[in-house]
């Protein structure tokens, strides 16, 4: 063989390797900083433990901060065309994909199950049409929410009369406006400045948040003590990626992620909300625990929504009834 030939020989098996390499490297995207606490203890010991077992043959490389694509909402959209292989995102910025799955963030849904995730897992498969065109890897919620305000303390329902308050899905707006305020959507990435501007009064979501995207710069008061939401939360990988894995990598990322991964999620970000509050209390923010009287009008308020939803989505087709009656043990 002459060097030239030897020369085109190598440069093909190089060529070869490369696009093997390649194709082996999965793309995990979410849209937080490297210091998010998913990042830290989900994301990157997963691509330590699928590199370990497959040997190094398959890998997992995390782009965090919106590399492959800034903004939460469009995380579904970039796992479904195939700009990640696996992404983290909510399920509440495409809700109307998966109207079954987000009953679950409703006060009163979950019955019977020490956490929400227990009874998601329990019953998963009722849930294989909404995530047909995803792999699902984990399912979780965060802890219960909170109302964050900037400048108005909220001690009973009547104070939020007139406010403006976010929301990450449409269920949490309808809990928003059972409470007399006016939900506003929008990414959790466009809060802090929404906050700061008054664009917002406030915000009703998981207090780790006032670390994580640094929403305790901007929150005076928060309230907590009536029955509220809990936002969901997904990693989903395309569809196509998944396939194009062997059976033993497959069986591999299967048993790393599921149930087991998804509890792990919930637990992480509880550990992370119970922090940041306490943290954000101790710098001199203002905890206000809801009286007794004032909490049962929020809950009495808000609590006969899931019964709302349930049939509204049973009229649309939704298998609503059903997964209703499987959340509760």
């Amino acid at each position: 063989m002459s060097i030239f030939t030897k020369t085109l020989a190598g440069a093909a098996a190089l060529a070869t390797f490369a696009v093997t390499a390649q194709a082996d490297e999965l793309k995990l995207a979410h849209f937080s900083s490297p210091k998010y606490h998913l990042h830290n203890e989900m994301f990157l010991p997963l691509a330590d433990k699928i590199a370990a077992a497959t040997n190094g043959e398959t890998t997992i490389r995390v782009y965090p901060g919106g590399e492959l694509g800034a903004g939460p909402v469009k995380q579904y959209d970039r796992v479904i065309d195939g700009v990640a292989d696996i992404v983290y995102g909510l399920p509440g910025y495409t809700a109307s994909q998966f109207k079954q799955s987000l009953m679950v963030e409703l006060p009163g849904m979950v019955v019977g199950y020490d956490t929400p995730p227990q009874a998601i897992w329990d019953n998963i498969d009722m849930l294989d049409k909404e995530f047909r065109r995803t792999k699902l890897l984990g399912l979780w919620n965060a802890q219960e929410a909170v109302l964050l305000t900037a400048e108005k303390p909220i001690r009973a329902l009547s104070d939020l009369e007139g406010l403006k308050i976010r929301v990450p899905s449409k269920n949490t707006g309808r809990v928003i406006e059972a409470w007399g305020a006016t939900p506003v959507s929008m990414p959790i990435t466009q809060v802090y400045t929404s906050m700061e501007t008054g664009v917002i009064d406030g915000v009703l979501v998981d207090p780790s948040v006032l670390h994580s995207f640094k929403l305790g710069e901007v929150t005076k008061y928060v309230t907590k003590g009536m029955n509220a939401t809990n936002s969901l939360f997904m990693l989903v990988m395309n569809r196509d990626s998944w396939n194009d894995l062997d059976a033993e990598t497959q069986a591999k990322l299967d048993g790393m992620t599921g149930a087991e991964m998804s509890e792990g999620g919930r637990v992480t970000m509880d550990n992370a909300a119970t922090k940041a509050l306490t943290d954000w209390a101790a710098e001199g923010g203002e905890v206000i625990e809801l009286s007794a009287e004032a909490a049962a009008e929020f809950n009495a308020a808000s609590d006969v929504l899931a019964g709302e939803v349930t049939a509204e989505l049973e009229g649309d087709g939704v298998n609503a009834v059903a997964w209703s009656a499987a959340l509760k043990k």
